[in-house]
C-alpha cells in the first residue's frame, strides 16, 4: 500500500529517516520540508565554513542528484506553520497543504539566548547554528579586527578559533570558571585554556554577561562585576533550545523536547520526533551521534520495520587544528564508588583520565592525544570489564585498535586479547 510521507527538517534526523524509509518502501511518497536554503549538510563543520576553509558546497552531505536518485520530494525554503494531527495535514506558512500517513518533527535546535540586556535588539549579535548565520556574520566581519563570543562551549571554541584564523583578536567569555564545563574537568580545561591562549585567544572565565550595548560600530559587553569587554560584533554560543513550537501548538507531548519512546513514537498515533528536537527518556542529546540513530529508528519504525533506540554515549570532540580532544559517558560525575585513572603531561599538554564504575569504564576524557578514542567508546557501549587491564588503557603504546579489531569483544572475554 502506496503511503505519504512527511518529514519537517533537514538535518542528520530527517536524512536518515528518509534514507531509512526508502530502503524498506520504494515507492511511497516521501517529502521533506525545510527553511534552509540548502540540501542537506554537516553542521558540525559550519566552523569550517566561518573560517573560510571551505565553501557551503563543501559541507553538503547529499547533493540534489541523491534526492532526485531516491525519489526524495526536497522542499527548501518551505516553513511548516500548523500541524492538524486529526486530519494529518500540515500547513505550510504560504498557505498550501498536504496529506500525510506518517509524519516526522525533526525540526532541530536554535542557539540558545542567555537573558542578557540588549541580546535580541542590539546589531551585531550573532548565533552560529546555520549556513545562513555563517554568510550574516561573514556580512558583519569584512571590516571587523575583534569579536567578543558569550560561550566557552565546544561550538564556541572551535567559531573562536574559526575567528582567529581569519585574523580577529577573539576574547571568549564563559560563565562557568572553566572551558567546556561538560566535557573536562577543572584540571583538564586549565590545560586546554593554556594551549589555547598560546594560539591568540583570550578567556574572561567565571563572568556573567549583564548587558550589551552599541557604542559606534563598537559592541560592549557589560559584566556584572563592571568590566566592560568591547569588540566589532558578539556571537553567542550558550547551548541549545529544541524547536516545539509546532509540536506544542498541534497538542504532541513536549518537556525541553517533544517526549519520543523508544521507537521515537510521540503521543499522537502517526507523529514521530528525532535529533535534536526529540526527548528520549528526559534527555535532549543535541549531538550528531544521536541524531543520526534516532534518525535510522524513525525512519524504520515509520516503515513498518521493528527498531528501538537504546540510548546513545554522549561522545564529542573539539575540532582545533593541533588540539585533539575527545570528551565522552560521564566525566563529572560525583559518584565516591567511581574510579579514576589519570595520565598528565602538562608541557605537552597531555591529560587523560577514566572513569570507572564496577570494572566498566563510564566515561573518559582524552586531551593531546585521542588515538583510541572509538576503541573506548565500544568499551563503554558493549559495557565490557576492563579490571584485569584498566591500567594499561592509557598508556601510549597500549594497542587496543588492532585488539579489538583481531576480538570480538564481549562482557567476560575481553581480557583474553590480552
Amino acid at each position: 500500500m502506496s503511503r505519504e510521507y512527511i518529514i519537517i527538517g533537514n538535518g542528520v534526523a530527517g536524512t536518515e529517516a528518509a534514507k531509512n524509509i526508502r530502503k524498506r518502501d520504494p515507492l511511497s511518497e516521501i517529502r521533506i520540508f525545510t527553511q534552509d536554503h540548502y540540501p542537506f549538510y554537516s553542521r558540525p563543520r559550519i566552523p569550517e565554513l566561518l573560517a573560510k576553509e571551505v565553501t557551503a558546497e563543501g559541507i553538503f552531505v547529499y547533493n540534489r542528484e541523491w534526492y532526485d536518485k531516491n525519489k526524495i520530494q526536497l522542499c527548501l525554503n518551505c516553513t511548516a506553520k500548523s500541524i492538524d494531527p486529526k486530519n494529518q495535514k500540515i500547513t505550510l506558512t504560504d498557505g498550501s497543504q498536504f496529506s500525510y500517513n506518517k509524519l516526522l518533527l525533526a525540526t532541530g535546535s536554535s542557539g540558545a539566548l542567555p537573558p542578557i540586556e540588549g541580546i535580541t535588539t542590539t546589531e551585531g549579535v550573532f548565533t552560529l547554528r546555520s549556513v545562513e548565520d555563517v554568510m550574516a556574520i561573514t556580512q558583519r566581519v569584512a571590516d571587523a579586527k575583534t569579536a567578543t563570543l558569550i560561550g566557552g562551549g565546544l561550538l564556541g571554541l572551535e567559531a573562536g578559533n574559526g575567528l582567529r584564523k581569519l585574523g580577529h583578536s577573539v576574547t571568549v567569555v564563559e560563565i562557568f570558571d572553566r572551558l567546556l564545563p561538560r566535557q573536562l574537568d577543572g584540571e583538564g580545561a586549565a590545560i586546554l585554556q593554556k594551549k589555547m591562549e598560546g594560539m591568540g585567544l583570550k578567556f574572561i572565565l567565571g563572568a556573567k554577561s549583564k548587558s550589551i550595548k552599541e557604542k559606534g560600530h563598537t559592541r560592549i559587553l557589560e559584566l556584572a562585576d563592571g568590566m566592560a569587554v568591547e569588540g566589532d560584533f558578539i556571537l553567542v554560543s550558550a547551548g541549545i533550545i529544541p524547536n516545539i513550537t509546532l509540536p506544542r501548538t498541534a497538542g504532541i507531548s513536549v518537556n525541553k523536547g517533544v517526549l519520543v519512546n523508544d521507537r521515537m513514537e510521540t503521543n499522537i498515533a502517526s507523529i514521530y520526533a528525532a535529533g535534536d528536537v526529540a526527548e528520549h527518556k528526559g534527555r535532549v542529546y543535541g549531538i550528531w551521534p544521536a541524531a543520526h540513530r534516532q534518525g535510522v529508528v524513525a525512519g524504520v519504525t515509520m516503515a513498518g520495520g521493528n527498531e528501538t533506540y537504546k540510548g546513545t554515549v554522549p561522545s564529542t570532540t573539539l575540532k582545533v587544528a593541533g588540539i585533539h580532544l575527545t570528551s565522552m559517558g560521564d566525566v563529572l560525575a560525583e559518584d565516591k564508588t567511581i574510579e579514576q585513572i589519570k595520565v598528565t603531561n602538562t608541557d605537552k599538554y597531555i591529560y587523560k583520565k577514566l572513569f570507572i564504575k564496577d570494572g566498566r569504564v563510564v566515561g573518559a576524557i582524552l586531551l593531546g592525544d585521542n588515538k583510541n578514542a572509538s576503541e573506548l567508546a565500544q568499551l563503554m557501549e558493549k559495557k565490557v570489564d576492563v579490571g584485569s587491564f584498566k591500567e594499561k588503557i592509557l598508556e601510549p603504546d597500549f594497542d587496543m585498535k588492532s585488539m579489538v579489531k583481531e576480538y570480538e569483544c564481549s562482557p567476560g572475554k575481553f581480557e583474553e586479547c590480552l
